[in-house]
């Protein structure tokens, strides 16, 4: 049995989601931390988002053993920097999009 133990994280928190190795990064809300996986909500401009269970950490040394865990993408933290003036614009942009969307349904 593996002495692994996650890299803290809190529901709620914004992370990176790969949805493969070499995938670039997207963003991720942690919507559930279990004991060595997390439940993320992923950004999709044009969809809002998706959700992705039983993400591991890119570190999990685990994922050599079992190959079929890599299928749902890994998670790691974002650097502690400007990424959140780029997250609150794709947060603005996505807003925009709705109001117009709702716009048009109201007509």
């Amino acid at each position: 049995m593996s002495d692994y133990v996650m890299p803290e994280v809190k529901l709620g928190e914004w992370v990176y989601f790969y949805a493969h190795e070499g995938a670039d990064p997207v963003v991720a809300m942690v919507q559930q931390v279990g004991k060595s996986t997390l439940v993320l909500w992923s950004i999709s401009p044009g969809y809002g988002g998706v959700e992705r269970p039983s993400v591991h950490h890119k570190s999990d040394p685990r994922m050599a053993e079992n190959p079929e865990w890599k299928t749902y993408g890994t998670w790691d933290h974002q650097p502690r920097d400007p990424k959140i003036a780029i997250l609150s614009e794709r947060v603005s942009a996505l807003e925009r999009r709705l109001e117009a969307v709702e716009g048009k349904k109201a007509k």
